[in-house]
């Protein structure tokens, strides 16, 4: 009898550890469950607009202002023809950087024109997109932009891009001195968009060369 009593007492041992490890497991389980359930939670907090009930969504009016907001921030096509319709003026644009000096760089030819590619594009919501080119080469001669200063305020100006065509409105034309000539505000970067087409002008000197610049500015039609 004692020996069938120590067996049940050893066999309630057994099973009471048995249970109680079980319990651990268990917890330990529901511990893990937990902490992997935290975390989705985690990225459905940050996604919750996808999971958003109809009643929470924005109304139409914002869809559509968060629409044109989009369509403003889109970058513009790349540059790749210059026209001025008035004077008959068609160039090629070609996108430049910076000479050996620091200066903008500009087609060797006077019949392409100079897209300065480290600022604003035409078309862009922000800033100045400056092109520049040559008035005239010993090379290659004169080319189409010896007329730029004949350009008068509303003329209209077209930027064919890759992206279609960008059309401006003249708003000035400039004779500018090289030496007052604002390069910060030529080549802005903020602000209201704005193009601006830059050759030489004014008197020529055979040491110095021109000794100052067409500017034309024109804002989006």
């Amino acid at each position: 009898m004692i020996t069938d009593v120590r067996r049940q007492g050893g066999w309630r041992w057994l099973t009471a550890l048995l249970i109680s490890c079980l319990v651990v497991m268990v917890a330990g389980w529901h511990l893990a469950t937990a902490t992997d359930h935290a975390g989705e939670q985690l990225v459905a907090v940050a996604d919750a607009s996808a999971a958003m009930p109809s009643a929470a969504m924005p109304s139409a009016s914002h869809a559509r202002s968060a629409t044109q907001r989009r369509a403003e921030t889109k970058e513009a096509g790349q540059p790749q023809m210059l026209a001025i319709p008035r004077l008959e003026l068609k160039m090629p644009i070609r996108a430049v950087t910076v000479d050996g000096s620091g200066a903008m760089a500009l087609p060797a030819r006077p019949t392409e024109i100079g897209w300065y590619a480290y600022g604003p594009r035409p078309g862009s919501a922000h800033g100045s997109a400056v092109l520049g080119g040559h008035v005239d080469s010993r090379e290659y001669g004169v080319g189409p932009l010896v007329g730029l200063q004949q350009v008068r305020r509303g003329d209209e100006i077209m930027i064919k891009t890759t992206a279609g065509a960008e059309r401006f409105r003249v708003t000035a034309v400039q004779l500018i001195n090289k030496q007052n000539l604002d390069l910060r505000e030529v080549f802005k970067r903020a602000g209201e968009p704005v193009l601006r087409i830059l050759t030489c002008g004014g008197t020529y000197r055979r040491s110095g060369g021109y000794q100052a610049n067409v500017i034309v500015s024109a804002r989006p039609a």
